[in-house]
């Protein structure tokens, strides 16, 4: 996973609000998403997944997470959507 002081998370942080902001979703954002950080980073995946934005694949290089860690965060995205319905990125 991306470590917290990784010098391109601010980098990512951008690219990734733009493609948010250009499929014309960005007023969908919480407040998490304002911020650059790892954990603003992975909101921002899990948005972007269930928006329909990224891939898997996509999530896995923007995170620097392997395979094994890929497949718990999504699972865990999609535990928190059953628990808790649509609206909870």
């Amino acid at each position: 996973m991306l470590p917290p002081n990784h010098p391109d998370i601010i980098n990512r942080h951008q690219r990734l609000r733009s493609a948010v902001k250009a499929q014309g979703v960005e007023g969908w954002l919480s407040d998490k998403a304002d911020a650059p950080s790892v954990d603003s980073l992975i909101y921002l995946c899990k948005f972007a997944f269930f928006t329909g934005i990224l891939t898997k694949a996509q999530i896995g290089e923007i995170l620097q997470a392997d395979r094994g860690e890929l497949k718990a965060l999504v699972k865990s995205w999609y535990d928190d959507h059953r628990a808790k319905g649509c609206g909870t990125c």
